[in-house]
């Protein structure tokens, strides 16, 4: 059996502006260095056997809190990394209304059939987070593994775990928090077993995403 923990990456600038940041290469800030910090902590009595992590710095940057003390090097997984908001990365959301109207609707209302104008859509999404965690959990057939990856590609990770075929999934309507905590068990043959979605336990109060407003606490 495989235990894989999906693990959002922590907040940068752009999430705190409600800026779409998508494959933009932003670092993390003193408030996602805190929780990666905290994250860490969470899993200090946790033996993890491989970390794997976007491209993209602010996932990096999650993974190798993690790694620190451990003696393991952050296993760099492109296949990991947010989807390619093309035209509407670096607008707010209120820009995004104004200038893309319908991909924004399609974003509100149709999630699994929408694409970003220039961009990716959220099968291509689908099809590669799916691919990368079936190759991981295959490289990984008796360990425990740390997957640091993003909002949407996870949402989506989480659309797919029902087994349906992509036409019949249903997208959930929120987006994870910033270094929340999913763990799944994969046994050969069978379904992932969900054992928690979304937990930030390990973050005060203040450092949390609020479900209801899609949005930090603090």
């Amino acid at each position: 059996m495989t235990t894989l923990y999906l693990i959002r990456h922590g907040t940068t600038n752009s999430n705190l502006a409600g800026v779409f940041q998508g494959s933009m290469d932003v670092p993390l800030n003193e408030r996602g260095l805190s929780q990666a910090a905290l994250l860490a902590r969470r899993f200090e009595k946790v033996h993890l056997d491989k970390i794997y992590v976007s491209a993209l710095q602010r996932a990096r940057q999650t993974g190798e809190a993690l790694a620190k003390g451990r003696g393991l090097e952050v296993q760099v997984m492109p296949l990991l990394n947010e989807i390619d908001l093309g035209e509407m990365e670096g607008h707010t959301g209120q820009e995004c209304r104004q200038l893309f109207p319908q991909a924004v609707q399609d974003l509100e209302e149709n999630t699994a059939w929408f694409q970003a104008p220039g961009g990716e859509s959220t099968r291509q999404v689908y099809d590669r987070i799916t691919s990368a965690i079936k190759q991981i959990v295959a490289d990984n057939p008796q360990g425990t593994v740390a997957v640091v990856s993003h909002g949407f590609t996870i949402q989506v990770y989480l659309a797919a775990l029902s087994g349906l075929p992509y036409e019949e999934i249903q997208m959930r309507s929120f987006i994870v928090g910033n270094t929340a905590v999913s763990k799944f068990a994969f046994a050969p043959g069978q379904l992932p077993k969900t054992e928690y979605v979304n937990d930030q336990s390990h973050l005060p109060e203040e450092l949390r995403f609020d479900l209801a407003e899609n949005q930090p606490k603090g």
